[in-house]
């Protein structure tokens, strides 16, 4: 009896598997052979739905996008006030549980391979900014403050929560979730301060 190919079950099932090789070994373990053996396949398929190296970080970086957004959109929906889903997002971002540090080891990744090339780095820069983006609107309505000062604050919290999330990423030992909680309240208190 012939098997039945079912390409979108292949694919999020190669789509969790470059994800969790990124996330457990980085982007020079990031290799067509360990996401075909994570996946169970071979690495023709995987060739295939992907074609090189570069498009697994790309599908990886896609991904986290998802993954955070999603996460980010229900935080925000569920708070009681914008100063509740400021807090809930810029919390939600840390890597204070193995979803969140998974999330920062993905965002590490690919931030290291972006150094060397452009169009990796503009889809970092894109999806950078429009965290950024969603914080100084947060801030603007959780407190009165100027555009200006509204973006200076997110980018404050920003560096702020994406710095916490690299040390984190590489030494979680001495990054524990509380003080990643402690490092990113102090810079809520900056955002939530009135003008």
């Amino acid at each position: 009896m012939a098997r039945t190919r079912d390409p979108q079950a292949q694919r999020a099932l190669l789509s969790e598997a470059v994800w969790a090789t990124l996330a457990d070994l980085g982007p020079g373990g990031l290799t067509l052979r360990a996401v075909a053996e994570r996946a169970g396949c071979t690495t023709g398929l995987v060739m295939h739905t992907f074609g090189d190296k570069r498009a697994l970080l790309l599908h990886a970086r896609d991904r986290l996008h998802e993954r955070t957004g999603a996460r980010t959109d229900r935080l925000e929906r569920e708070a009681a006030s914008p100063e509740e889903a400021l807090r809930a997002v810029a919390l939600g971002t840390l890597a204070a549980d193995p979803e969140g540090l998974a999330n920062a080891r993905v965002w590490v990744g690919f931030l290291a391979a972006s150094l060397s090339d452009p169009d990796l780095a503009a889809k970092h820069a894109l999806h950078s900014g429009s965290f950024r983006t969603r914080l100084t609107r947060l801030i603007r309505a959780a407190v009165t403050v100027t555009e200006a000062e509204a973006t200076a604050r997110a980018a404050l919290l920003a560096a702020t929560t994406e710095g916490v999330c690299v040390l984190a990423a590489g030494d979680p030992a001495a990054w524990s979730a509380e003080l990643q909680h402690a490092a990113v309240n102090r810079a809520l208190e900056a955002a939530l301060t009135d003008a």
